[in-house]
Parts: structure tokens; C-alpha cells; sequence
């Protein structure tokens, strides 16, 4: 099974100025300035873990109701931040297509990941901002709780029950600091209707993810990486058990503080790509119990799973700016397109169509509840339905060949001069000093701008070498799906290219899309997209029928009966083929300048027959076809050309004057080179993070000890007064006591009886 179109159209492509749009291909690299983009970290505070001890007695079935128990339990560990995969894979992100473009082509995290890696719930309809109950009680911000401790000793409770506010302020605490982690460093109320929804009943950029997604994926080219299914991790009384999902099996993995020889290995990776690349790591889902709604082993039997994987391929508006009361975090969406990466869901990859890019922006904000409930709700009705008996291929159909032409555009830059911004002691080989290879007209985007006069060509000078049919460069403005009044004020818009379809068997929806005329300077001019291009019936029926696959319908393999033939492997072309065929060569074999100024007859022949070719001469064909598209392009190519030989030599004085210049500068950065500096400064702040973390330990362990002192102190006194109650009583008491020793009484007795003895003998003898 494959995740894409399978029908006559050509595939649609990466738009260049897009592309441009890829940090590393139009910016300078510099790993500092990664520093404040990563300050936030999901680390437990210290009380974290009681506190979710405590919750979690209370309300630990809620949580797996809702599907967020397995996501919470992840706070419990620490997480190593790995410096030097962050602050290199940020460069090779496309906010265009929200994946990551690597030398092995578009990866990105997806819904199977987020289930897999942290047990969110995907299922559920999409939370609105607009929808969020107002909270009946108020919680402390950055203004009165200026530290997460502060915080927590504010909110967490040590007896009776777990009350609403508290739920709520706990949530708060874990989707601030564990899930979004807010740049503020502290908490704050953006996402308290949230916290306050989760904890009434129900709801389903962060840089931790990114890392586990990257570690996970890449895990290959990390070295001494465990097996997952060893690792451990902390359970609420901080002993060690075993993993029971690939996020708590992640969390164990080491960091690396930023070192720039690794940071550089790392965007080589990333930049190369990888002759073998890991596209679906979770072979191994069967030893982790979580998530328990998702398990790839028994998909043939699990109504659930196959469910949550027809969600996982099927494109969306997913919410974003759930804050509402940051001002910065709007409500809005961005778009999920699966299909640009599915071989990591372990389907067959074949050159993307991407089909939310025809019909509205690739992001927007959102103004109102209607229009975010239709934005959010616009493929509700496009249900792909799964064969029990799915196949998971990882196979490509045409996909290399699209990639291989685009990767020669976004790659075009040499890669030795990047990781020499990286690492300064990088020696750039021979091979990696040049950009050998790109394709024609693939220029920088930092030349050429500057002695031309023209600032508009640096968005439009990279060549699109594009197998769709003709399509024309232009800047229209997106909306968000659906339309909604445009506001009014400063904002800035997003540009983003649309291609204007003319083939007839192309959707009238998609031809509305881009509906850009050309004026008769030859610029495009911009225009708003019609409302009717958003009708969600007609648009989800379209995308459920752009292919169609025979493994999903036949009950057995039509390879074992009789086994697909290749075209290009020999199989003869057609007789109504072959004259069309060999006409579309003789108009092809034309001048350049010729097919520049008309190629509809040829464009006519192609569309005509496009059906009976492979894919991989339709690749080759199409862009030779729409050659008018590049006229303007090149009348200025030539006069630049022109130009550039009367200008000789003013160039000549130009690098005379460049090359003094390069020796003042040479001289200047032997006086001002900071970098050295910089680094210490840069280990200093980091030193002084430590003591600061360590100053506060110590300051805590000082109160908790004068604490001590204090009950000591209390409880002495109280020993006292105890004590000289008993010694009163004990006084009392020796008072009744008879004083003396009893040999004295028994001889004052002997001496009486002694007296009357003498007195008896003395009466004795008188009588005598």
C-alpha cells in the first residue's frame, strides 16, 4: 500500500522559493544563537514527583481517560538535553512543508509518533481556544510565583482531598513547563483554560520532543545506543523499572553539552543523508504496553488500531496557540501532510502531491469559532479505509527520481564553508569546497542581488526544474481555510507559490486555487483565493479517490499470478505512442530560443500520451515542455550576460578594492576576534547556572535545617517544663517520707527493753 496519489497527474513539487526558506540555505549558521531557544526544559523541579503522587491517587483514571496518563508519567524522569542535535537539525527545518529536509530526503514527526513516543491521544476532535471554558477561579502568574518552587509550594497541598484548583494548577504547571515549555521560565496562565478543560473531563513545540523523535530516528549514528527495551525509568518512589513505552525507554538516554567538532558531525549527517536510513523504528512495539489503544502486532485484529492509523495518514489542520491569553500565540493551524513522508509509516513513498497546498495557506490564524471549528473539521469526512492484511513496504515509486532533482536545489550550497561556520578548526576537503553538480540556475541567494539592481530576483532566480505541467512563479497571499474576513492593520502576510493547473482532467477546486494572471509586463500579480475552493465535500471526495491500489482490494497477491512489468524494462511501446512519440522528439530537437517562445504543440502531444509513459520520462519531459514559463528568465539571463562582459573592468577595479578590503578585514579581525572569548563567556554562564542550581539546593537545605533547629529549640522547652513538673511531685512525695535508719530505731527499742530487764533483776533480787 501506498500513501499518495497514484493517477495521471504529475506530482506535485517544492516550490524554490519555498525552499529557499530552509535556515541553512539562507542563513548563516551560528550555534549561540540557539542558547535562549532552549533554555526551557521539562526537568521535576524538586516536589514535582510528590505532587504527582499525590494527584495521580485521585485522579490517575481520569488521566487514561483522557489520554494523557502515559504523557504525564514521562515528568517523573529528567531529561539530558543533547545540545548538538538541537542546535543543528533546527537548519534543515521547512516551515513550507513542516518537515525536516535531510540528504535522504523529507522526514518529519508524525502522528504515529507523537502516539508512540508519548501516548497523547490523536483521536479525539481537535481542542479550539475559541471553546475553552472560562476558569472560575484565578492562579498565580509570573508576578506572584517568580519560580516553579514557589509555585508548587503556593498549590500542592499535603492533606485532604484533591480539590478542582488544585487539579487545575497542577495541569497548568505540567502543560507550561513539561509539554510547551514556555519561554517565560516560570509559570504563567497562558494555558490555564486549558490545564482547567483537562481537568473537567477531557482535551486532545517543544523541543524535547524534537530530541526524542531525532535520537529515535537516528539512532543508528549514535554510538553505544542501548536497546530500548533495556532501559529503565523511575517510578514515583524514584526506583528503577522497566520501560513500558518508547518515550520512558527515551528519557534514559545521555545528553551532550554543545561541542562544536560533534555539532558540526551532526549537520553532516543531516546534510548527506544516510545510504540507509531508519524510516519506522517501532518493530519492537510488541515488548511496551503503552500505548495500549495503538498495537502494531495485532493490527490485523484491533478495530482501534487500524482506526488511530487511518487518522495517522490522512492529512489535517492540526490547532496550534491553544494560549488565550498570550498575546503572541494565536489560535491557528498548520497543516499535517503524511503523504511527504510515508515511509515512516511503512507504506510505499511516491513523489508527494500536496494537496492541502492547493487548496489553502500552509498556516494561518484563525479569527473566530466558526471558522476554527471548519478549519478543524475539514477532513472529518475523508475516511481511509485500512486492509486488515496491510503490507508495511517502506518501497518508493518514482520517488527517487523526484528527489534527486530536488535535492540538487536545496542542497546546492558546499558543505565544507557550513561546518567551517561551525566548527572553526573544520578543514574543508577538496570535495566539500565546492557546490559541483547543482542544477542550472540554482544560485545563492546571497549573489547576484547586489549588481543586478533587482531585489525582487533573489525570490525567483532558483530554477524550478519541475515535472507537473506548466505552472507560473507567483506571491499570492494565503488565507486560512475557510475564507474569513481579512484584518485589517500592519501584520505581515505570508507569500507562498501556487501553480495554476491546466490540465482538463484537474478538479475545478484545485484550477480556483490558483487563479494568478499575469500581467502584461509579464509580473503575476496577487490575488485572494475564492471561499469555493475550501468546499470540504467535494474537496475530501477528491482526495479519497486520487488513487487507487490494488493490494487494498484483491483478496490474494496479483504479483504471483502475473507480476507487474516495468516499461522502462523493455515492454513495446505502443503504435499510437510511438508517432506522437517521435514528434514530441523532432519539437523538442528545436532551438532552445524556439520552445521558449511556443511549446503548446509540444505541451498538447505530452498530455495526450502522458498516460502510457513511466513516470520517469514524464520527470524528464514536462519541464522541457513548459520552457516558455522561463522566457522572461531568460531575456534578463542574456542581458546580465551582456552586461556582465562590458563590466569587465569594473570588475577588475571591484576585486582590487575587495582585495584590500579583505586585508583590512583580515587586520581588523586580528583585533576585535572574540570568539575565544565568547566561548569562555558562554562556559562561564553555564558554570554559573550550575552554582546558581547548586546555591539554591544549598539555600533549601539551610531552611529545612533552621527548620530543624527551630522544632529542636520548641521541643527542648517543653522537656523543660515537663521536667520541673516531675521534679515538684517527686519533691512532694519525698516529703511523706520517714527519715532515719532502722538500726538506729531497733537500738533506741534494745535500750527500752534493756531498762525493763534491769528492772526485773532489780525487783528479783530485792525479793530475795
Amino acid at each position: 500500500m501506498c500513501l499518495g496519489p497514484r493517477s495521471s497527474e504529475s506530482p506535485a513539487l517544492l516550490i524554490s522559493c519555498e525552499a529557499n526558506r530552509i535556515p541553512f540555505v539562507s542563513q548563516n549558521l551560528d550555534l549561540t544563537s540557539w542558547a535562549d531557544c532552549l533554555r526551557a526544559w521539562p526537568n521535576p523541579p524538586e516536589g514535582w514527583v510528590a505532587w504527582y503522587n499525590r494527584v495521580s491517587k485521585s485522579h490517575y483514571a481520569t488521566w487514561e481517560t483522557i489520554g494523557i496518563a502515559d504523557a504525564l508519567s514521562l515528568s517523573l524522569s529528567p531529561l539530558e538535553k543533547n545540545e548538538n542535535i538541537l542546535k543543528t537539525i533546527g537548519y534543515f527545518w521547512s516551515d513550507a512543508l513542516n518537515c525536516f529536509m535531510f540528504g535522504h530526503g523529507p522526514m518529519t514527526p508524525t502522528l504515529l509518533d507523537v502516539a508512540m513516543i508519548t501516548g497523547l491521544d490523536i483521536a479525539s476532535p481537535s481542542p479550539s481556544a475559541f471553546k475553552l471554558p472560562k476558569v472560575p477561579f484565578t492562579l498565580s502568574s509570573k508576578k506572584e510565583c517568580t519560580s516553579w518552587g514557589a509555585y508548587l509550594n503556593r498549590y500542592m497541598k499535603t492533606k485532604g482531598p484533591v480539590t478542582e484548583r488544585e487539579h487545575t494548577a497542577f495541569l497548568n504547571f505540567w502543560l507550561e513547563h513539561f509539554i510547551f515549555c514556555g519561554p517565560s521560565l516560570a509559570p504563567t496562565k497562558n494555558y490555564l483554560s486549558l490545564a482547567y478543560e483537562l481537568a473537567k473531563v477531557k482535551t486532545g513545540g517543544p523541543w524535547w520532543f524534537i530530541q526524542l523523535w531525532a535520537q529515535l530516528y537516528f539512532q543508528n549514528q549514535i554510538p553505544d545506543f542501548p536497546p530500548l527495551t533495556t532501559c529503565t525509568f523511575p517510578d514515583v518512589n524514584g526506583k528503577d523499572i522497566r520501560c513500558t513505552s518508547y518515550g520512558q525507554a527515551l528519557y534514559g538516554l545521555p545528553g551532550s553539552r554543545l561541542i562544536p567538532k560533534e555539532a558540526a558531525g551532526w549537520f553532516k549527517i543531516f546534510f548527506q543523508g544516510l545510504d540507509n536510513p531508519l524510516f519506522f523504528p517501532y518493530t519492537e512495539s510488541a515488548n511496551f504496553e503503552n500505548p495500549i489503544s495503538f498495537r502494531l502486532g495485532d493490527f490485523a485484529d484491533d478495530a482501534s488500531t487500524q482506526h488511530l492509523y487511518s487518522i495517522m495518514i490522512r492529512p489535517c489542520f492540526l490547532p496550534v496557540g491553544m494560549s488565550t491569553s498570550n498575546r503572541i500565540i494565536k489560535p491557528g493551524y498548520e497543516c499535517y501532510q503524511p503523504v511527504v513522508v510515508a515511509r515512516q509509516l511503512g507504506l510505499g513513498q511516491v513523489p508527494p502531491h500536496f494537496f492541502l497546498h492547493h487548496l489553502t495557506a500552509s498556516r494561518a490564524e484563525l479569527p473566530d469559532i466558526i471558522t476554527g471549528q471548519r478549519c478543524y473539521t475539514f477532513f472529518d469526512a475523508l475516511a481511509i479505509p485500512i486492509p486488515r492484511d496491510l503490507r508495511f513496504s517502506f518501497t518508493t515509486d518514482g520517488f527517487e527520481t523526484w528527489w534527486s532533482m530536488w535535492k540538487t536545489h536545496v542542497f546546492r550550497r558546499a558543505l565544507g564553508p557550513l561546518l567551517r561556520q561551525l566548527d572553526a578548526e573544520y578543514d574543508i576537503p577538496a570535495d566539500q569546497a565546492s557546490t559541483e553538480g547543482t542544477s542550472s540556475g540554482a544560485e545563492e541567494t546571497s549573489q547576484g542581488d547586489s549588481s543586478s539592481g533587482n531585489s525582487e530576483r533573489s525570490t525567483t532566480q532558483s530554477q524550478t526544474a519541475s515535472p507537473a505541467p506548466a505552472f507560473k512563479k507567483t506571491s499570492i497571499t494565503e488565507t486560512p481555510a475557510p475564507q474569513a474576513p481579512s484584518r485589517s492593520g500592519s501584520r505581515t502576510k505570508r507569500r507562498c507559490v501556487k501553480r495554476a493547473r491546466k490540465n482538463p482532467r484537474t478538479s475545478s477546486s484545485s484550477q480556483e486555487v490558483s487563479n494568478a494572471k499575469e500581467t502584461s509586463s509579464g509580473d503575476v500579480e496577487e490575488i485572494q483565493m475564492p471561499s469555493a475552493t475550501l468546499d470540504l465535500a467535494t474537496s475530501a471526495v477528491a482526495a479519497a479517490q486520487m488513487g487507487c491500489d490494488l493490494s487494498s482490494l484483491l483478496t490474494f497477491d496479483p504479483e504471483s499470478i502475473e507480476p507487474t512489468s516495468s516499461k522502462a524494462g523493455g515492454e513495446p511501446i505502443p503504435s499510437t505512442v510511438r508517432g506522437p512519440l517521435q514528434r514530441l522528439k523532432d519539437l523538442l530537437s528545436a532551438p532552445t530560443e524556439t520552445l521558449i517562445e511556443d511549446s503548446e504543440e509540444a505541451k498538447g502531444i505530452l498530455e495526450d500520451i502522458q498516460l502510457h509513459l513511466p513516470m520517469t520520462l514524464q520527470v524528464k519531459l514536462w519541464p522541457a515542455v513548459t520552457l516558455p514559463v522561463f522566457k522572461s528568465r531568460v531575456q534578463s539571463a542574456r542581458q546580465r550576460i551582456a552586461l556582465r562582459h562590458s563590466q569587465l573592468p569594473l570588475r577588475a577595479d571591484i576585486a582590487e578594492k575587495c582585495r584590500r578590503l579583505n586585508e583590512k578585514k583580515a587586520a581588523l579581525d586580528a583585533k576585535t576576534d572574540t570568539s575565544a572569548t565568547r566561548a569562555e563567556l558562554e562556559t562561564l554562564r553555564k558554570e554559573l547556572e550550575d552554582l546558581e542550581e547548586r546555591v539554591r539546593v544549598t539555600k533549601q537545605l539551610i531552611q529545612d535545617k533552621e527548620a530543624l533547629v527551630a522544632r529542636s529549640q520548641d521541643e527542648a522547652k517543653g522537656l523543660t517544663a515537663d521536667l520541673k513538673t516531675d521534679l515538684a511531685e517527686i519533691r512532694t512525695l519525698s516529703n511523706q517520707l520517714v527519715t532515719g535508719k532502722d538500726e538506729d530505731d531497733k537500738a533506741e527499742i534494745a535500750e527500752a527493753d534493756r531498762v525493763r530487764i534491769d528492772a526485773i533483776l532489780a525487783l528479783g533480787v530485792f525479793l530475795q
